[in-house]
């Protein structure tokens, strides 16, 4: 029986991923890099552990204890971690003085190529969770309207200039104008940063990076983002159809039209076509 580890960080991915690990009959190691682990998850987990990710040795030390052949990043983690009052052990003091830049795919990847250079594979992030990313379609029984539609392509231009430059990956769009463009503080301070510029209406687009690494950082939208728009006043939200990653689908979308809010997976190749 292989031994998979899920470095888990908030949210529900953490645990869909260790339930399809388990599906596949491997054992399943958690590791709370927040300095805690979900009740849930760390039931369906064959071993767990706190430690949180500025203890870096310590994470790579359990690992190697339990003998992890391959290893998932799963939940979020807020960037600002390593720029705030985390304590850093003298490893990842290292591993980030050695970094020139300390955008996301830079210091993301120095903890991948840390855990590869220690033997432990880090794998793709789809491998887990190919379920959960639906393709082209509106999810929503609400649809965009045509100007709706023209933001979408509007946002979908800008989204993918920032996601290449990987500053970030969601822009806040209404009337062809830029509202709110994702930096360190994350989607949902975007979604609502844009939503008090915008006095409603306005358009969210998330979308994956040009060149997206699969192991880390793929789009993802849950309860907690959609609360977010709503409470911004946002009328429709885009994400990249096939390259997202959408939890909770079934009560995401009721939740949606309750409120309003049009939900639309939107093939890349099609808006590149529509001459944006």
């Amino acid at each position: 029986m292989p031994t998979t580890a899920i470095l888990a960080g908030k949210g529900k991915l953490p645990l869909v991923a260790a339930q399809g690990a388990r599906a596949r009959g491997d054992r399943v190691v958690v590791v709370g890099i927040l300095g805690e682990v979900d009740p849930e998850l760390s039931q369906l987990a064959h071993a767990s552990y706190p430690v949180s990710l500025g203890q870096w040795q310590s994470i790579i030390d359990v690992l190697k204890m339990e003998k992890v052949e391959n290893a998932y990043l799963m939940g979020g983690v807020s960037k600002e971690l390593l720029f705030g009052n985390l304590t850093l052990d003298e490893r990842i003091q290292r591993l980030l003085a050695g970094l020139r830049e300390k955008n996301d795919n830079a210091v993301i990847e120095a903890f991948v190529n840390d855990l590869v250079g220690e033997g432990i594979m880090v794998r793709p992030q789809t491998e887990l969770l190919e379920d959960i990313m639906p393709g082209p379609g509106v999810l929503t029984s609400k649809e965009p309207s045509s100007r709706v539609w023209a933001d979408i392509h509007y946002g979908w231009r800008i989204a993918k200039a920032i996601a290449g430059l990987d500053v970030g990956q969601t822009v806040v769009v209404k009337d062809g104008a830029v509202l709110a463009v994702e930096a360190i503080d994350g989607t949902d301070a975007t979604i609502s940063r844009g939503g008090r510029l915008a006095h409603g209406g306005g358009v969210v687009v998330k979308v994956a990076k040009p060149a997206q690494d699969m192991r880390f950082d793929v789009p993802t939208i849950g309860q907690s983002t959609l609360e977010t728009a709503i409470e911004a006043g946002i009328q429709a939200i885009a994400l990249e159809a096939g390259k997202t990653m959408v939890m909770d689908k079934d009560a995401l979308i009721q939740r949606a039209d309750a409120a309003g809010v049009a939900i639309v997976l939107v093939d890349g190749e099609d808006v590149d076509l529509a001459g944006v």
